[in-house]
């Protein structure tokens, strides 16, 4: 768009050298934030073979950074509130897919909620020697009769070609059989709430 705007500018000889440097500056920032987002993938996708203290606030805020063009694009916004900071032990790459699959999936219940004000809420705080994510939606919540089958593999509520019903099975397993958690999810008055309980780490 940059680009564009430029040649079109130059086109009708109201290009200045101020609006270059401007529009360089832009667009170099961008570049710089998808080589990142290349890097943080290539991390992403690396396997781990073992198990490795991370803190849950950064790999939250890896999972929204992923999701945060598509959420401007569709007019969402997102607020990750941390009350704790804390650390867990297990395999962060894994974590942040969990993440990403409930975001994902909060996304695609807002763009069909038909609602203008679409809002996820990811919040961080410590329980019983737990943390505690939960990812909140405003977008209607889960049918009442799809609620108990949601985890259950090739379960899904969306419509044909457009699941496949694995996510949230992939998610509960990799939370609860690898990393000794628990993920569990409600309706609230406006919408879904995922919760994903961790033990903390023994960081002393």
């Amino acid at each position: 768009m940059y680009v564009q705007s430029m040649q079109l500018l130059k086109a009708s000889h109201e290009l200045t050298d101020e609006q270059i440097q401007s529009d360089v500056q832009n667009i170099m920032a961008i570049i710089n934030y998808m080589s990142k987002t290349i890097d943080d993938f290539r991390a992403f996708f690396r396997n781990e073979k073992q198990k490795h203290p991370f803190s849950v606030s950064e790999a939250a805020g890896k999972a929204i950074s992923f999701v945060s063009a598509q959420m401007d694009h569709y007019g969402i916004s997102c607020r990750l509130v941390v009350h704790d900071e804390l650390t867990v032990n297990g395999y962060q790459a894994e974590y942040i897919q969990v993440v990403l699959n409930i975001l994902n999936n909060a996304i695609d219940a807002l763009n069909h909620s038909g609602s203008r004000d679409k809002r996820i809420l990811v919040s961080i705080s410590a329980e019983h020697n737990r943390a505690v994510l939960t990812i909140q939606d405003n977008g209607g919540g889960i049918p009442p009769e799809a609620l108990p089958h949601i985890f259950e593999p090739y379960f899904t509520t969306k419509g044909p070609g457009e699941g496949t019903g694995i996510g949230l099975y992939m998610a509960k397993s990799i939370i609860e059989k690898h990393m000794a958690g628990s993920l569990s999810a409600l309706n609230r008055s406006e919408g879904a709430e995922f919760r994903i309980c961790l033990p903390l780490a023994d960081v002393a």
